[in-house]
């Protein structure tokens, strides 16, 4: 036979394999020889071994027919092949097929890479609840990983389960404002107890005008003298002067409050409401910074407060 296929006889060479039955050499000269995968597949289908079936799958991933070569993998039962099908199948976007096949996969392999693969199809094919049932069992996979992917793809219903599987508030605090569910992402924070995220979450509901959620984030970003100014620069430059003075002001009992922010807020006062700069001053004055209180007590000729201080 291999005489006959350096001779190019490669229907001669064909039918002696087929005759002794080396059927994974006969499909080898249909594939790479004859160049036939239509007579490739109906002779696969024949003689139905699974060897033959992974010679013919390996030959129509590097033809791009994806969803064919993933029903002769699977026919084949042969998940070798995972890093290859996987790549082929994001290249051209067989989210589905690829699902079947790592399905298939995983009952033979049980390794990190398929599941983890296994869960991003899931989420590209909006299978949430076989992914949620998926990351509920014992598994493999990297969640924390896929979930990043996911995010950074704006799937954020499916990174939304798996941050909650892996218990990353962070991001999950994050995640659940792209979704608009900011009572979600409050308490999320309130997990997370990061000044970053409380300032992400807080950022995003002022931008969305949801100001007793941004209010109680806020409460735990102005006890922190460095980030006090941000937090006012925020609300400042959108124009919300009200809402940031109702922060300050339910701030101030807090057992953390700090000079900053009876500063700030006589400041602010000074601004925006003067009527009530007095009577702040005459009860905190102790407690402000006085030099800068006086310079913004004299830009707005607020000449009695000048004068107490």
């Amino acid at each position: 036979a291999n005489i006959a296929i350096s001779s190019e006889l490669y229907e001669e060479a064909f039918a002696i394999f087929k005759k002794f039955d080396v059927n994974i050499s006969a499909i080898q000269v249909l594939i790479d020889n004859v160049k036939n995968l239509d007579r490739a597949y109906e002779f696969a289908e024949r003689c139905n071994e699974s060897g033959v079936w992974s010679q013919l799958a390996r030959a129509q991933l590097q033809q791009g027919l994806v969803k064919e070569a993933i029903d002769s993998y699977i026919k084949a039962n042969d998940p070798t092949a995972y890093m290859d099908v996987v790549d082929t199948a994001h290249k051209y976007g067989n989210w589905e097929d690829l699902v079947r096949y790592l399905q298939m996969a995983r009952k033979k392999a049980r390794e990190s890479y398929i599941e983890s693969e296994l869960i991003y199809a899931y989420a590209k094919t909006n299978r949430l609840s076989d992914m949620e049932e998926f990351i509920s069992n014992p598994n493999h996979a990297d969640i924390q990983k896929i979930g990043d992917r996911c995010f950074e793809d704006k799937m954020f219903e499916a990174a939304k389960l798996l941050y909650n599987n892996v218990s990353n508030f962070a991001r999950l605090a994050i995640t659940l404002v792209h979704l608009k569910e900011f009572q979600g992402a409050v308490d999320s924070a309130r997990k997370a107890n990061s000044t970053r995220t409380w300032k992400e979450v807080c950022f995003a509901c002022v931008d969305h005008e949801e100001f007793r959620l941004s209010q109680m984030c806020g409460l735990h970003i102005v006890v922190h003298a460095d980030e006090l100014e941000d937090l006012i620069n925020y609300y400042q430059d959108r124009g919300y002067f009200v809402e940031l003075i109702n922060l300050l002001e339910a701030a101030l009992g807090l057992e953390r409050a700090h000079m900053g922010m009876f500063t700030e807020l006589a400041i602010l006062y000074s601004k925006y409401k003067p009527e009530k700069m007095k009577e702040h001053l005459e009860l905190f004055w102790s407690r402000v910074n006085i030099p800068k209180v006086l310079r913004a007590a004299e830009q707005a000729h607020l000449w009695s407060e000048l004068v107490f201080l």
